[in-house]
């Protein structure tokens, strides 16, 4: 049987086509992947079609969001002012009010030294007694002739009322009588020479002599001071000298410990050439004679009054213009309040330039910005007076 192609070809054809009519039909997965390339492609284009101003923010994350959102905790303490003093402190020593050496106005051998160095004495005590020798015959011969004189004197007075002597005569037994009472006079100061006695209530600090000794005049017997009033002495600087006034009340502690009270009684019209500053003396009451001369001290002026806060150091803080201030608390936001330190102390600062009243942030501040809204914690513990000294 001879092959015909055309008839053997054709015949499995149809039979193939009636049997798998689908055969030729795209894969389903083929054409799921080209709906969503199609689609990705439709959404990019109607970007690009649509308005061109348009923009795409990128989406922000969820979480961030909601950690801004949420306020900043801060803790904040209730400051109130009060009337400060100012004041001006320096470095002092107590000096006493007087100082004086009792020296010997005559010559003689020391016979008697009834008082011992270091202790008080009363005005018009005896200190040093000098031998007197001769001088207390010298000075009850001329109490002798002066009594004598006086006797003359008075009856040349009454022979003259009598008319029996001239007035030259009486005149004459007068000058003899006021002779004699000068000389009387003049061996009594020689005599009180030789009893060297205290001027004033005070200190014997210093006795150089002792008993037996010879002392001539202008050698010292011994050196009184005067404790009462004790000064506390100290110089100010050009920059605060006009900061101090006479009559201001001051304080000093001294390094011995004791703390005195008193005031200015004294301001230099003139500094010093060598230091350029200004010698103030501060009078203290010392009657017990307790304070000593010569040590040194922390002086403490009263100067102006003025409305002051005492805030904890903690709380002060630079804006962004570099300026000194504290954060506080108005309402639930954050501002900012500019102050200057008057003083400082330990642990906090006594500030001029904020309200009567203010919430200062005492945590968290350094955190928070002006304008900024915090969750803000009052402090319930001790809080720092508002008014002090500086």
């Amino acid at each position: 049987m001879a092959f015909d192609p055309n008839q053997h070809d054709k015949k499995p054809i149809l039979e193939r086509l009636r049997a798998a009519p689908f055969s030729f039909m795209p894969n389903r997965s083929i054409l799921t992947s080209l709906g969503v390339l199609l689609g990705i492609g439709l959404w990019v284009l109607s970007g690009v079609i649509g308005n061109g101003a348009d923009t795409i923010e990128p989406a922000q994350p969820i979480k961030a969001r909601a950690a801004d959102d949420k306020p900043f905790r801060v803790v904040v303490r209730e400051i109130k002012a009060g009337e400060t003093v100012a004041k001006v402190r320096l470095q002092g020593r107590t000096e006493a009010d007087r100082i004086v050496t009792l020296a010997s106005e005559t010559s003689g051998t020391i016979v008697n030294l009834p008082t011992q160095k270091g202790r008080p004495v009363q005005k018009g005590q005896l200190i040093c007694e000098i031998d007197a020798g001769a001088r207390s015959a010298l000075l009850a011969e001329a109490k002798a002739r002066r009594d004598a004189s006086q006797i003359q004197y008075e009856a040349s007075q009454k022979l003259f009322e009598k008319g029996h002597i001239s007035k030259s005569q009486r005149a004459s037994a007068k000058a003899n009588f006021d002779a004699a009472e000068a000389s009387v006079k003049m061996h009594e100061v020689e005599f009180e020479r030789t009893r060297i006695k205290a001027p004033f209530d005070g200190i014997l600090d210093q006795l150089p002599v002792k008993t037996g000794a010879f002392i001539a005049p202008g050698q010292p017997c011994g050196t009184l001071i005067d404790k009462d009033p004790l000064l506390v002495v100290a110089h100010v600087a050009e920059s605060q000298i006009n900061k101090v006034q006479m009559g201001a009340p001051a304080t000093a502690v001294l390094a011995t410990g004791e703390s005195v009270s008193g005031f200015v009684r004294y301001v230099a019209e003139s500094p010093s050439l060598a230091t350029r500053t200004f010698q103030i003396e501060v009078e203290v009451k010392n009657k017990d004679f307790l304070l000593r001369d010569g040590i040194s001290a922390d002086l403490e002026i009263e100067s102006e009054r003025t409305r002051a806060s005492q805030i904890p150091r903690s709380a002060l803080t630079l804006n962004d213009d570099g300026q000194l201030g504290v954060r506080v608390l108005e309402g639930d936001m954050v501002a900012f309040r500019e102050v200057k330190i008057l003083s400082d102390q330990l642990d906090s600062s006594t500030v001029a330039g904020l309200g009567e009243t203010e919430m200062v942030i005492i945590r968290g501040g350094d955190f928070t910005r002006a304008g900024q809204s915090v969750d803000a914690e009052i402090e319930t513990g001790p809080s720092v007076k508002a008014a002090g000294a500086l």
